[in-house]
């Protein structure tokens, strides 16, 4: 049974604890989940009116699936027509990720227009794809080694989320370094009403982290021995009215590599080709040797 991953105690007004979205915690805490409490802590605390449009965030340090979280909020600034809150996530008296969020007053925008880039081509609907759980599974009983294989083990870190990449060869195998894009469709599986805006917004910047590292590592063509891991992440939401229960395109290409960090951009489309959100994360990657394992 799947669950809703907002699972925030309020302690003061600017205090939060939040628990891992893992049912069965035992490992490093996905950094999306914290990124989206942040977002849901920051947003107990803003104006009555505004809404998210902007977040820029630093991946710290590895938290633990089975510690509690404790959320700081700092008040920044209450304008009148932008908020800002700032948020530290702490585990064990250490912060171990920083978040900034930007609010908008949206009753304050008039006679403006919208402008979205062209939808991706010749992309096929997610009705006609396997999961990347399912498509790693069918892999492994044709005689595959799990080791070689790319993507993130989304069953146990998101288990609320599911994805459908469009190519799931490129996104297991990759393509010996040549490929830098991947589409894939990625859809919450938990109803959420129409009017829980906060849980909507913190949901799409929740599933914003998922994949962008697979995507970096597209450019590598050794499979093993690569630490993998998000250092910063920025996300722009465009459209503040979204059905995130529908399946949402995720379009992620990596744009630079150097110094071991991969800097990858991503866009998430509705299916009616309406672009919710830009995204971009730089990825530390890069080969170590088995004996340090």
């Amino acid at each position: 049974m799947v669950r809703e991953w907002r699972r925030l105690q309020k302690v003061d007004e600017l205090t939060y604890i939040g628990e891992c979205d893992s049912e069965h915690p035992q490992a490093r805490v996905f950094g999306g989940h914290v990124l989206a409490q942040a977002m849901s802590a920051a947003y107990y605390t803003a104006p009555e009116g505004f809404y998210m449009h902007a977040v820029h965030c630093y991946f710290i340090r590895g938290g633990e699936e089975s510690i509690p979280i404790t959320y700081n909020v700092k008040k920044i600034r209450d304008g009148r027509n932008f908020a800002i809150r700032y948020v530290e996530a702490v585990q064990h008296n250490k912060v171990i990720h920083l978040a900034e969020f930007s609010l908008q007053k949206l009753a304050s925008v008039k006679d403006t227009f919208s402008l979205t880039p062209k939808f991706p081509e010749n992309v096929p609907d997610p009705d006609t794809l396997v999961s990347n759980i399912s498509g790693r599974h069918q892999k492994i009983s044709e005689g595959y080694d799990a080791r070689d294989f790319r993507g993130q083990v989304t069953e146990r870190m998101a288990p609320s989320l599911e994805i459908r990449p469009v190519d799931l060869d490129l996104y297991l195998h990759g393509n010996e370094g040549i490929n830098k894009t991947q589409l894939l469709w990625i859809r919450y599986k938990i109803p959420v009403e129409k009017s829980d805006y906060m849980l909507r917004h913190a949901t799409i910047v929740y599933l914003s982290d998922l994949e962008l590292v697979t995507t970096g590592s597209l450019c590598f063509s050794d499979k093993r021995f690569k630490l993998q891991t998000s250092m910063d992440h920025s996300a722009w939401i465009h459209q503040y009215e979204f059905d995130i229960n529908d399946w949402i395109l995720y379009e992620q290409e990596c744009v630079a590599n150097s110094n071991h960090r991969s800097l990858i951009h991503g866009r998430l489309w509705s299916r009616d080709g309406q672009l919710i959100m830009s995204t971009s994360q730089e990825a530390l990657i890069y080969k170590v040797q088995p004996s340090k394992l």
